[in-house]
């Protein structure tokens, strides 16, 4: 099967390019960061410089590869951006994402696996979360996100669209063999910022929040590393066989950690006291944010390999002591 990957030079794009390229598909990626793309991407995978809403450039690629599946994990991620620069989240994460479908429609290709995440739900009273669980986003990337997945459904019923929506709790880790651009580049969120402060490179880590009602105070949240979320995506595939179908996967460890119990387990580890300044709550962020991955494991045949936090840092430990 020949699938494009859009976002292919991201943290988790790039690593979906290389465990797809494993299982045998023939597999091509866009990004419009040509220079990572060439750091992150392997010489053999043909790479596209491209911007996924610009229709005539993705319409000749989607020709040149003869492209049968699209896999967008492409788009803005961040919720504290989303609420500080609404518009760009609205044009990437809405706009691009409706001239992508309508040229996916317009190629007569009709199987898509759209890479969401749990900002969808927002804030939920009962959790863990399952796929009955109401979506009720608080923020603009939750918005965006669903908005794309009622557009996915939409296109269901009117076009025979088939989709899986894959949707991810924090994802992070680093790979037996990672590539040295995401050691060095470690992205945005709270394990980000404990391995920057371990290697020096920041004073303090933050702690958003510190009077939720949860055990204590302070946010929780589920982790899951991004292989496992790759596995998962990979897993989704072959589910895409009947026309018109679409279907929503939540992917994360299944269990729940507060910001407090994240620190104390790194301070744990890395041998290194952490020090923290607690910080208003940010508008967006929700208490509580766990998947119950009940349906992804059995309807996918997947549990995750790192199947909790501990085992997920410690995939971070060599890097640590290196520097």
């Amino acid at each position: 099967m020949n699938i494009l990957v859009i976002g292919a030079a991201g943290f988790v794009g790039s690593h979906l390019v290389k465990r797809l390229s494993t299982l045998g598909y023939h597999i091509s990626g866009i990004d419009i960061d040509n220079v990572r793309a060439k750091q992150v991407l392997t010489s053999n995978i043909p790479f596209y410089y491209c911007d996924f809403g610009v229709q005539s450039s993705l319409q000749s690629i989607l020709g040149r590869e003869r492209v049968e599946l699209v896999i967008q994990c492409a788009g803005k991620s961040i919720v504290e951006d989303s609420v500080a620069d609404p518009m760009a989240y609205y044009t990437n994460n809405v706009l691009c994402n409706i001239f992508l479908l309508d040229t996916l429609l317009k190629s007569n290709i009709t199987k898509i696996v759209y890479v969401s995440s749990a900002a969808v739900f927002g804030e939920v009273e009962k959790m863990p979360i399952t796929q009955q669980t109401i979506r009720n986003p608080i923020s603009p990337l939750g918005h965006t996100q669903l908005f794309v997945e009622n557009m996915l459904e939409s296109f269901r019923i009117s076009h025979g669209l088939t989709y899986a929506i894959v949707r991810a709790s924090n994802i992070t880790g680093m790979g037996e063999i990672e590539n040295e651009y995401f050691k060095q580049n470690l992205g945005a969120g709270l394990i980000s910022n404990i391995l920057r402060y371990i290697l020096g490179q920041m004073d303090m880590v933050n702690i958003f929040g510190t009077s939720y009602d949860t055990i204590d105070l302070t946010a929780e949240r589920d982790y899951i590393h991004v292989d496992d979320f790759c596995n998962a995506c990979a897993n989704v595939i072959p589910k895409l066989s009947i026309r018109g179908e679409g279907t929503a996967y939540n992917v994360g460890s299944g269990k729940k950690y507060s910001v407090k119990e994240v620190i104390a387990m790194a301070e744990h580890l890395f041998g290194v006291a952490i020090r923290t300044a607690e910080k208003p709550s940010r508008i967006g962020d929700p208490s509580r944010l766990y998947f119950n991955i009940n349906k992804t494991r059995d309807e996918l045949d997947w549990y995750p390999k790192y199947d909790s936090l501990e085992l997920i840092l410690k995939t971070m430990l060599p890097h640590c002591l290196i520097r």
